[in-house]
């Protein structure tokens, strides 16, 4: 009797269960329905919020079934457009299950169907941007996002702005450039004062008390922390995320729990971030099998297995933790595999450039630009001045002279411009003269120099041949600018 009892139940209960699935679906099918069936710009706006809430924000239970339904009627209609929607949610859907090479591909299949002048572009542009970052690819990022900025400018669309330059303070603060991230986010801060937007000023106050954080400046964080807090519109997983990072400033174990409801939830965007820290608290209050496990879950992962900055801290991670247990040999182990792991990083970053010298150089060729643009209106001015005077003897002498002084002005703007490039160049060559003498070192420490060396041979030779090529393209420059 209780056998069937409890079977009457089970069955039941699954078939609530199904039935309420089946609305939720049905609702989201009725959603989309009545999107696609719009004129095009409405169309657009509502299947951006679809996609938002039903992919980006959703629970990860639901993203399978989520992503079919909305693919299957997007697909089914008439847009015109329906090959980007459906690249975009691939792309997100990838994103969230943390296969970012994946969401990559999907993502620039989107951009290459969507013209630049489109409204949509930045919207794809920004979720490369977002992938990138995941992927430690900051330089194309940075180029993505300087793009965006661009853009907006040119639209005057101050909220978005502000909303890039938050996503800059998030780059920064991934790249370990915390400053920068500051600065960036005092920009936003400037611009968010203008809006008065809720919404906005909490995002801007949630990355500076972020930053803070990894500055381990407590005072500062619980500043910005405090007024996140008196904000209406607070996300729930925010708030939990600042209060861990408060605890683990203050060395108080209850961070764990903080993190663990992070961990819970599947809604946590930034879950990579939330298990690193997850297995640094661990580490901090001697729990080292729990880092350890956490750490090794995630070099396991064989979708962030080009994650080079990740790996290295989870390296350290496992080396910290077999020290503090004593097992000096495993702790050496992992810590040479950290040596290794930051090498090949060193490698990349010296092939790829970093996000300041490329910030560096725009700003140069900003400046360069706008000094054009004035000498222009300058020159089109004086003109103008003299065509009214009408005096054509003293127009042409003063016309000369403008000539001269503008040909002087750009010899002096290029000579600028040239030892700017030059200064650039003279730290790219420090660059690789400090890879090379980091890769010397690191044969020098080594147990067994002829296999490191031959492990290290094909590194040293890019780094000075990368050398070699900047010298020589310094000398060109100036010779031919002679």
């Amino acid at each position: 009797m209780k056998t069937i009892l409890k079977t009457a139940v089970i069955s039941t209960l699954i078939s609530f269960l199904s039935s309420f699935s089946l609305l939720a679906g049905n609702g989201l099918q009725d959603k989309i329905q009545t999107a696609v069936n719009s004129s095009a710009p409405v169309a657009e706006k509502q299947l951006e919020k679809l996609i938002t809430s039903y992919i980006w924000l959703a629970k990860e239970e639901n993203l399978s079934s989520n992503k079919e339904i909305l693919l299957s009627a997007i697909l089914k209609s008439n847009l015109s457009d329906k090959k980007v929607f459906s690249y975009e949610i691939e792309a997100l859907y990838a994103k969230r299950l943390l296969k970012f090479e994946q969401a990559k591909r999907y993502i620039l299949r989107a951009l290459d169907e969507t013209p630049q002048e489109n409204s949509r572009f930045i919207r794809l542009l920004r979720i490369l941007a977002f992938i990138d970052t995941d992927l430690e690819n900051y330089m194309r990022a940075m180029e993505s996002y300087l793009i965006i900025e661009k853009q907006l400018q040119n639209l005057q669309d101050t909220s978005k702005l502000i909303l890039n330059y938050a996503n800059i303070a998030d780059l920064y603060i991934k790249s370990s450039l915390y400053k920068e991230a500051i600065t960036a986010l005092d920009t936003a801060t400037h611009l968010a004062a203008q809006q008065g937007k809720e919404q906005i000023q909490m995002l801007v106050y949630e990355n500076k008390a972020t930053a803070y954080f990894h500055l381990n400046n407590l005072d500062s964080l619980n500043y910005y922390a405090d007024k996140v807090s008196h904000i209406k519109s607070t996300n729930t997983i925010n708030t939990h995320r600042l209060k861990y990072m408060m605890l683990l400033l203050k060395k108080d174990k209850r961070s764990i729990d903080e993190i663990k409801i992070l961990i819970d939830n599947a809604n946590d965007p930034e879950k990579l971030f939330t298990y690193l820290h997850f297995a640094q608290a661990y580490l901090l209050f001697d729990q080292t099998g729990k880092a350890r496990e956490i750490a090794l879950k995630l070099l396991s992962s064989g979708d962030l297995k080009n994650l080079g900055h990740m790996r290295c801290k989870l390296f350290n991670i496992m080396g910290d933790a077999y020290a503090k247990e004593k097992k000096f040999a495993l702790a050496a182990l992992y810590y040479k595999k950290a040596t290794d792991q930051a090498a090949v990083n060193t490698v990349r970053t010296m092939k790829t450039g970093s996000i300041l010298n490329y910030l560096k150089y725009d700003e140069i060729k900003k400046k360069y630009v706008v000094a054009q643009e004035d000498l222009a209106v300058r020159q089109n001015y004086f003109m103008l001045c003299m065509v009214v005077a009408g005096m054509i003897i003293l127009t042409f002498i003063f016309l000369y002279r403008s000539l001269k002084m503008k040909k002087k002005y750009d010899e002096l703007m290029f000579n600028k411009l040239n030892s700017e490039i030059s200064f650039i160049n003279s730290h790219e060559i420090r660059g690789y003269l400090s890879n090379i003498l980091g890769i010397i070192m690191v044969i020098r420490m080594s147990e067994d120099r002829k296999e490191t060396y031959l492990e290290f041979e094909q590194a040293l030779f890019d780094s000075a041949e990368n050398l070699d090529h900047s010298i020589q393209n310094i000398a060109a420059k100036l010779n031919d600018k002679a």
